[in-house]
């Protein structure tokens, strides 16, 4: 079974409180760095809809696609996002066994709430603190 290993309540109650506002996973991500690195882009936090639930599919999880996503839009370019980009796809895949929603929640709507938000605590913090810095 999924475990959580975070430190840091506060902040990982900021993702909780941009999970209960009705942002989805990629969203959340987006929004709260964006907000570490100083910057608003509503357009981009909207953009990244398209990546909920494995793109409405299924596919490749909105909370790494996003964390993804957030490796280029640093005003202080992290060095080789697409080296970066593969070592966080591999963490990812490493830590919760798969990268598409499908593999992840089975389609199972209590699996669902159980994991999703323990895993965009995780890839958020992940992301934050091991490849952006912040």
């Amino acid at each position: 079974m999924y475990e959580m290993s975070i430190d840091g309540a506060g902040q990982e109650e900021r993702v909780r409180y941009a999970l209960m506002s009705g942002l989805c996973c990629s969203q959340a991500i987006a929004k709260l760095c964006l907000e570490d690195l100083g910057k608003e882009n509503d357009e981009l936090v909207a953009a990244m809809k398209a990546f909920c639930d494995g793109m409405g599919e299924g596919k490749i999880c909105g909370a790494i696609a996003a964390a993804v996503a957030m490796l280029y839009v640093s005003d202080d370019p992290v060095d080789d996002p697409v080296r970066m980009q593969r070592d966080l796809m591999d963490w990812f895949y490493d830590r919760f066994g798969g990268l598409d929603c499908e593999e992840l929640v089975h389609d199972d709507p209590l699996r669902k709430i159980e994991f999703c938000p323990g895993c965009v605590i995780e890839t958020y913090f992940k992301l934050r603190d091991d490849f952006l810095g912040i």
